[in-house]
């Protein structure tokens, strides 16, 4: 119960706690689907202040229904959060426990809250709801460390690997390991890293599974060492270790091939990936273009682009471009001069309402002025003046003043 209260102890939360739990005492029971679905709309509605969002969450608490609904506990957090109310954050879900039904709060529910308050960079937080779980578990470390590795906490996140399953009496799992080897590798501590790999067998009962190898995969791709990259991937499907590589593996294998300057060896890896039953993701066409790109290979990157909606996978066919693989072919394409790929890859961005760099479509209006097609820049600038929001507006108005001649016409 010490642990639990610790959730709202923080003098600058405690007078909005007290408002808030006030708020919770009025509330009554909530009787129909239609009053938790009316509350849940009002949560999600961009436009609810938030203080109004934690006063609609505390309303919807005592409803069971809405106490299962992690998606909507997400996106509470992230935008109480992301306006800076962290306070509210706290209030929300510390108050969330007090809604539970009896028994406490289950092992399931208090790691939900550690990676919860990690969203919101709360790792203390984190912690205290790690130690509400009764009795403790490597579940519940696992999320523990996650939530420091995920706000870049790497030495908490060794030094409790290293401290709590002693103090609490847990027996690390795989997945405990696997996130003190991505936090070794992420500070920079391969060799660390490799030790702990090497010594999970005799120290801890565990032999390392395709995660833990992709982990310390990525500790050699960062430091450059190939030949210890090479070396490991060898051990993977050998028979010392008898893994499969997954999808990350695959990944990282196509990023070392790029920097040893085989471009066309790492495309080769999306179809060999499909031959072994691993179906490529958004990740390894994105590395693939990446690495083209950076290689020159601009044109071959853009036909991968228009084979990312055929690439058969598990559930159909087609992987969906994101952001990244908009702005990495867009960049590349303008410094290459390729204006008619260019404006076709910054259309169906902005048709996805993603603005990209206001660099790279300065230079594609550039060009193409330079080509003679002057409407089409304009019509680019026009449709970049509704994609664009908040504070770029003003940024983007500086960067259609440039051109004063392309849209000299646009009111017409």
């Amino acid at each position: 119960m010490a642990a639990a209260a610790a959730l709202r102890q923080s003098p600058v939360l405690l007078l909005r706690r007290q408002f808030l739990l006030r708020l919770l005492s009025t509330q009554t029971q909530l009787q129909t689907p239609a009053e938790l679905s009316r509350l849940k709309s009002s949560i999600r509605n961009a436009a609810t202040t938030p203080d109004d969002l934690a006063s609609l969450f505390l309303s919807a608490l005592p409803h069971p229904a809405f106490l299962a609904d992690r998606p909507l506990f997400a996106l509470s957090v992230h935008r109480l959060a992301s306006a800076g109310r962290r306070d509210l954050v706290a209030s929300i879900l510390s108050s969330s426990l007090t809604a539970l039904p009896k028994p406490h709060p289950s092992e399931g529910f208090l790691i939900r809250l550690i990676s919860l308050y990690s969203a919101a960079a709360m790792p203390d937080h984190s912690l205290t709801a790690f130690r509400l779980v009764d009795p403790p578990s490597d579940r519940a470390l696992s999320a523990l460390l996650s939530a420091y590795h995920d706000n870049r906490l790497y030495d908490r996140a060794v030094q409790a690997f290293n401290t709590l399953p002693a103090e609490l009496a847990i027996k690390p799992g795989v997945v405990s390991h696997n996130v003190l080897l991505k936090s070794l590798v992420a500070s920079g501590d391969v060799a660390a890293a490799r030790v702990v790999f090497d010594e999970m067998p005799e120290k801890a009962g565990l032999q390392p599974d395709i995660v833990s190898c992709n982990e310390i995969l990525k500790g050699y791709l960062n430091n450059g060492d190939a030949a210890a990259f090479d070396e490991l991937l060898k051990e993977i499907t050998g028979p010392k270790r008898r893994l499969k590589p997954n999808v990350v593996t695959y990944n990282l294998r196509m990023t070392a091939q790029f920097a040893k300057g085989r471009s066309f060896e790492a495309e080769e890896l999306l179809d060999a990936m499909g031959a072994k039953g691993v179906w490529p993701n958004r990740a390894s066409f994105n590395t693939v273009i990446k690495g083209l790109c950076n290689d020159g290979e601009v044109g071959a990157a853009m036909a991968l682009f228009r084979k990312m909606p055929e690439v058969p996978r598990h559930n159909g066919t087609g992987v969906s471009p994101n952001f990244e693989t908009y702005i990495t072919l867009l960049e590349a394409l303008v410094n290459k001069g390729m204006f008619d790929p260019a404006l076709e890859v910054c259309k169906e961005c902005l048709q996805n309402k993603w603005a990209p760099p206001f660099q790279a479509v300065e230079g594609l209006v550039q060009g193409l002025v330079k080509s003679r097609k002057a409407k089409q820049a304009k019509d680019l600038y026009m449709a970049m003046r509704k994609a664009v929001k908040g504070d770029s507006k003003e940024e983007w108005m500086k960067v259609e003043a440039e051109f004063p001649l392309v849209l000299a016409d646009k009111k017409a």
